[in-house]
């Protein structure tokens, strides 16, 4: 028979469910998805761990001979106590591999250091460090301490070129060592449940959490209700089960008088009637808004590893604008603003709003939060900007809560997004129709390929991503269109 290996993933993958361990060893049939590439956080996590690499630097066992190679090489350089810092050092013990970020050489002992591009130290990064301590340890390694190394969110890029003190390391030992001894009996559990059959689990929390689980699709039963009780924004998860366990389980199913959150109430009479319900009070507001009306978005990168001075990990810059004005004549304007050069983008960027952005008539975005917060951190940056640039944040009105209580149809499932409220409100126009390009997480990616694209790929990417963020503002103008005469036929 053979032998079942489990990585650091594979039992990671355990602990959050079981059965997707048993898939991830014993690959189902699925329909084949195209592969979007690495996503934004994964680049991140890339970029910190090469700065990690930089910052201690230390001798990378590599892997292009095989893992048997790499466990053979960790041995020598462990051995060799010329050697103070070991990057992926690889061990292998009953039945479990892992790959060590950093390991360092001390008197005391060696130091374990797991490395990731959060923030902060979360809960189940607690297990990896567990995993691998453990393995450590039934190879005979004497530990001094183990460590989770996460991104300081304080630090400031002062654009020298030095990163000291963008990594932050928690001494995590206490924590990780009180794990251990629950490790090898899951082992026997998994390895055990892997040489039998499919474990029969139904969906729940664990599907999500930490992690979306990449085999949902499988999983899912075949007779899904059309509209679940999950469409019921902002439905504690307490409350759905009780709902469930009273035998609901399509939103329509739910008898009159259940439901109690005026919210939970309108999404269940509007699904029952299978048609939109519209408040005409909440409506009104938008007869008040005065002209031109400037419908503003922004899309904005936020790097691990910061490029530009003056900013924090994380730090959403913005890359990209796209302003449609409305004037009250009719006339309609579109004008712009993309730099995908890699440079820092921001002075541009600032002084573009500054040009095309009146100082009479209204701004309007969905969830002006967001767009406010981007603009007040542009005018701290240039302080030639910062009255043209405030006094815009005065004259914002927020389309997303006007919506959310004005406007419902079925299709939008609980969701007020405005990648949900469109296509009830105005069919003819589909994010999904754009190429390239169809939402944030896209248009952050498309900025990492296009700042290190050749200028014909780079160019390609630039149309994708100014396609996408003028429908995000066209959008609103046919939102706020609709929403008008469906009040004057209420």
């Amino acid at each position: 028979m053979k032998k079942t290996y489990l990585s650091k993933s594979r039992f990671t993958a355990g602990l959050q469910c079981p059965k997707r361990l048993y898939l991830t060893v014993h690959p189902p049939e699925m329909p084949e998805e195209e592969d979007g590439g690495d996503s934004l956080p994964i680049l991140n996590g890339y970029a910190v761990g090469d700065m990690a690499c930089k910052l201690y630097p230390g001798v990378m066992v590599e892997y292009d001979q095989g893992l048997s190679a790499a466990i053979k090489e960790t041995i020598r350089l462990v051995a060799d106590e010329q050697v103070q810092r070991i990057h992926e050092a690889t061990f292998s013990f009953d039945n479990v591999l892992v790959r060590v970020d950093l390991l360092e050489r001390t008197d005391a002992g060696w130091i374990l250091t797991e490395v990731k591009a959060a923030t902060s130290v979360k809960d189940y990064y607690l297990n990896d460090a567990a995993i691998q301590t453990w393995v450590l340890q039934g190879r005979g390694l004497k530990l001094a301490a183990v460590r989770l190394m996460h991104v300081n969110n304080q630090f400031v890029y002062q654009g020298d070129g030095q990163y000291d003190g963008l990594l932050h390391a928690e001494d995590i030992s206490e924590i990780v060592y009180a794990r251990l001894d629950s490790i090898g009996a899951q082992k026997d559990t998994f390895i055990e449940m892997l040489a039998g059959d499919m474990p029969d689990i139904e969906m729940g929390e664990q599907c999500y959490s930490p992690f979306e689980c990449e085999f949902c699709a499988f999983c899912q039963p075949d007779d899904l209700p059309e509209y679940p009780l999950n469409a019921l924004p902002r439905m504690h998860a307490p409350r759905r089960e009780a709902l469930q366990a009273s035998g609901y389980e399509d939103i329509r199913d739910i008898p009159d008088g259940v439901l109690q959150n005026p919210n939970h109430q309108r999404v269940w009479r509007a699904t029952c009637a299978g048609e939109e319900e519209v408040d005409a009070t909440e409506l009104a507001e938008l007869r008040k808004w005065g002209w031109p009306r400037f419908f503003l978005d922004f899309e904005t990168i936020g790097l691990a590893v910061p490029r530009w001075k003056g900013v924090r990990p994380y730090a959403q810059v913005p890359f990209q604008w796209s302003c449609h004005i409305h004037h009250e004549n009719g006339r309609m304007e579109h004008v712009e603003f993309l730099d995908v050069s890699g440079d820092d983008p921001r002075r541009a960027c600032a002084e573009g709003l500054v040009k095309h952005i009146g100082k009479d008539g209204i701004l309007i975005a969905y969830n002006a939060g967001f767009e406010k917060r981007v603009i007040r951190e542009l005018a701290a940056m240039y302080p030639d900007l910062t009255d043209a640039l405030l006094e815009m944040n005065e004259r914002f009105v927020d389309l997303l809560p006007i919506t959310r209580n004005a406007y419902y149809h079925p299709s939008q499932k609980g969701s007020w997004s405005i990648k949900a409220v469109l296509p009830a409100l105005v069919p003819e126009l589909n994010y999904a129709d754009l190429d390239g390009v169809q939402n944030g997480g896209d248009a952050q990616l498309a900025w990492m390929q296009a700042a290190s694209a050749d200028p014909q790929h780079r160019k390609e990417i630039a149309d994708h991503l100014l396609a996408y963020c003028k429908l995000d503002t066209l959008a609103m103008v046919k939102i706020v269109d609709a929403l008008l005469e469906r009040n004057e036929h209420v």
